[in-house]
């Protein structure tokens, strides 16, 4: 079976499978010592993230428990698109697996745009634990249900913080004018302008000459992201401003997962549970380091009073996103309702 023949058999036009031209199936069969099953996977971030090593570890691990016949072939950095073009590709099947946040799924299920409301949860432990129960599970399933795309769970990776090249972040004034690389989403657009922020958005591939270049001044980021991408040797401060908690979710081509069988998909769920809860444990140890290398880097860190920036958001931003879809002000109330929750667990 040739390469090309086998993408059209995972339902590729031809122009895609001469692009991307490595199969679901390998042509060789199991007995030749081939892997049965060669996966794309991809994501925006550098080889040195908490990401990719989470990537990794589910590689080796579904090398491992399948005796080699489950290869997956790792594109980091954006080299295939960046979440949204990957995505798309997910959807047809020309990438089998990719690392995506949930604010650039939103045109597709606009309802977890309330996972992007500002100053949501307290701390990230929080935000993990809403994201890994009930209401993370109905967002799932309205993905998978619109979509095509498979869930297998949500990353530790935290909050996003302000980063920029031209003034500490310590007050809401020092927001005003700046031209910050943002996500492209409804919500954190409105959010990051209601603070007086030129938002910009921009692949994140783009960023780092971006700023070099003088074409921003700035983005939002977790600490390990800002420094696995080497944002700190332009953009010299640094300040947890915790605007936006960002869930960022693995998934895989539907299609792909359900034609596998039984005991490889099992395989799958078990690996990726795996993966996730490894992420988390480094993830936590990898943003110390990441804090160490910013000094060192003569990056300035800040870590503002938060309540002074919470009237121009809430509620306005709220309220913007209850009005903008049917039953907002439900999905609002059930989502705080969880956060509350969570929060409640972490005091006990």
């Amino acid at each position: 079976m040739t390469a090309r023949v086998a993408w059209v058999r995972c339902g590729l036009g031809l122009m895609v499978a001469a692009l991307l031209p490595v199969s679901c199936r390998a042509p060789e069969s199991a007995d030749s010592g081939q892997p049965a099953w060669e996966v794309r996977f991809s994501h925006v971030l550098s080889t040195g993230s908490e990401l990719h090593l989470m990537a990794e570890r589910f590689r080796d691990l579904m090398l491992e428990r399948t005796d080699g016949r489950f290869r997956v072939v790792i594109y980091p950095s954006g080299q295939l698109g960046g979440e949204r073009v990957a995505f798309e590709q997910i959807q047809v099947g020309a990438v089998h697996m990719a690392i995506t946040g949930t604010p650039v799924l939103s045109g597709w299920v606009p309802e977890g745009q309330m996972f992007d409301l500002p100053f949501l949860f307290e701390t990230r432990d929080h935000g993990l634990a809403v994201m890994n129960g009930p209401v993370g599970d109905w967002w799932r399933e309205l993905v998978l249900e619109r979509t095509g795309v498979r869930s297998l769970g949500f990353l530790d990776y935290g909050f996003r913080h302000v980063y920029n090249k031209r003034r500490p972040v310590e007050a809401p004034e020092d927001l005003v004018g700046l031209k910050l690389r943002v996500l492209q989403n409804a919500t954190y657009l409105a959010a990051y302008s209601a603070l007086g922020v030129q938002a910009t958005p921009m692949n994140y591939g783009e960023v780092y000459s971006a700023l070099q270049q003088g074409v921003i001044d700035g983005g939002e980021a977790n600490a390990i992201g800002f420094v696995s991408s080497r944002l700190h040797e332009v953009a010299k401060f640094y300040s947890f401003t915790s605007i936006t908690y960002n869930p960022i979710t693995l998934l895989v081509n539907e299609p792909f997962y359900r034609a596998l069988p039984g005991e490889v998909r099992d395989i799958v769920d078990r690996s990726a549970a795996d993966a996730l809860a490894y992420q988390s444990e480094v993830a936590r140890r990898m943003e110390a380091d990441a804090l160490d290398r910013m000094r060192a880097a003569g990056v300035e860190i800040s870590r503002p009073d938060l309540a002074p920036f919470y009237p121009a958001v809430r509620p306005l931003i709220w309220k913007e996103f209850a009005d903008r879809l049917p039953g907002g002000e439900a999905l609002i109330a059930r989502l705080v309702a969880e956060a509350g929750r969570a929060a409640e667990a972490e005091r006990e």
